[in-house]
C-alpha cells in the first residue's frame, strides 16, 4: 500500500512538472513578436516549432523563423523553411506575401530551378487549396489578437484595440494542459469570405492578429 502510495505521489509530482513547463503556444507565440531581442524570439520560435502540434501557431512560428532567416541572409534555410509553410500550412494562413518572399528566398539562393518548379506548383494549387477551405461549411472563423496567460494583459489588448474602433472584442478564459489562458479574438464568424474581409481592414490599421477558426 505505501509503495502504491508513492507512487502515486511520484506521478502527481511529475505532472505538476510537467504542466508547470508547458506553456500554450499562443502565449509563447504573443511573447515572441513582442520581443525586440531577434535571438530570444528565434528561441521561443523553435520552442512552439519543436512541440510539433501543427497548429496556427506551429505554422506562424515556421513563417517567423523563415523571415528571421531571410532577413539576415541564410537564404538556403529561410527557403526551406518557407517551402515548409506555403506547402503544408492550412490555406487560411498562406497568402500571396508568403509564397512571394518564397520565391525570393530561392533567389536569393540561387536556386532558379527550384524557383521554376515551385512557382508552377503552387500558382497551380493555391485556387484548389483556397476554394476548400472556403467550402468548409462547418467552421466557426474568428480573429485572434493575442494570448495571455495573466486576464490584465488581456484587457489592456482589448481596450487598445476598441480604442481604435473595433467592436465585438472579446477575452476568452480557457483551461489549457492545466494553466489558464485569456485570448483576445473577435466574435465568431461562419463565412470565411467574410473574415477574410474583416481582415482586409485590420491590416489597414497595421495591428497584429491571425485568422483562425475550429
Amino acid at each position: 500500500m505505501k509503495i502504491l502510495t508513492k507512487k502515486i505521489f511520484i506521478l502527481v509530482c511529475f505532472i505538476n512538472i510537467l504542466f508547470s513547463q508547458t506553456t500554450d503556444s499562443a502565449v509563447l507565440y504573443q511573447e515572441a513578436i513582442n520581443t525586440i531581442d531577434a535571438d530570444k524570439a528565434s528561441e521561443i520560435y523553435d520552442k512552439i516549432i519543436q512541440s510539433n502540434s501543427k497548429s496556427d501557431y506551429y505554422w506562424l512560428s515556421v513563417l517567423k523563423k523563415a523571415e528571421l532567416n531571410y532577413a539576415i541572409g541564410s537564404y538556403i534555410s529561410a527557403s526551406a523553411l518557407f517551402r515548409e509553410f506555403n506547402l503544408d500550412a492550412p490555406g487560411y494562413l498562406v497568402t500571396e506575401d508568403t509564397r512571394d518572399l518564397f520565391f525570393k528566398s530561392l533567389t536569393a539562393a540561387g536556386q532558379i530551378d527550384s524557383l521554376r518548379i515551385y512557382q508552377k506548383k503552387l500558382n497551380r494549387s493555391v485556387s484548389s487549396k483556397k476554394s476548400k477551405t472556403i467550402t468548409n461549411k462547418n467552421k466557426v472563423w474568428f480573429i485572434q489578437f493575442g494570448a495571455y496567460s495573466k486576464k490584465d494583459s488581456a484587457e489592456i489588448l482589448k481596450e487598445s484595440l476598441v480604442e481604435d474602433g473595433l467592436r465585438d472584442i472579446q477575452v476568452s478564459q480557457v483551461m489549457n494542459r492545466g494553466k489558464m489562458i485569456y485570448y483576445v479574438r473577435s466574435g465568431n464568424i461562419k463565412s470565411y469570405n467574410s473574415i477574410k474581409k474583416h481582415a482586409e481592414k485590420l491590416k489597414k490599421k497595421d495591428i497584429d492578429f491571425i485568422i483562425s477558426g475550429h
